[in-house]
């Protein structure tokens, strides 16, 4: 699941992204349509075992326009074998890993032989 590190009052200081401690404060957080709260209730919902419930969330993050919920959304496509739909939010979100994503679930990704063929030392 995807979510981002989020900075403290000083740069030095990094705390991991963590979901809401429960569905509840999520919820009530989430009312208020930041997209990264609808994101963070997805990941709590999904961590919780309620893949569908979270979908939706993640969905509505992604329509505001968080990447994070993009990227989930789109894994959650993919497990439900609705590629050509995860293939649609993984160009949305961009980038090369997007783009590449997007390319190879639509069968439409050039296989690079040299690139498969690389074995670590």
């Amino acid at each position: 699941m995807f979510g981002r590190w989020r900075m403290r009052s000083r740069p030095d200081q990094m705390s991991e992204f963590s979901p809401f401690r429960s569905a509840s404060a999520g919820r009530h957080a989430a009312a208020g349509g930041s997209p990264a709260e609808l994101n963070r209730l997805g990941v709590l919902l999904k961590v919780q075992g309620h893949q569908d419930e979270a979908a939706e969330w993640f969905r509505d993050g992604a329509d505001a326009g968080n990447v994070d919920a993009m990227a989930n959304l789109a894994i959650y496509l993919m497990a439900q074998g609705q590629n050509a739909e995860a293939a649609e939010w993984f160009r949305r979100i961009g980038g090369q890993l997007g783009e590449t994503l997007a390319a190879r679930l639509s069968g439409t990704a050039a296989v690079d032989n040299h690139a498969c063929d690389r074995r670590l030392p």
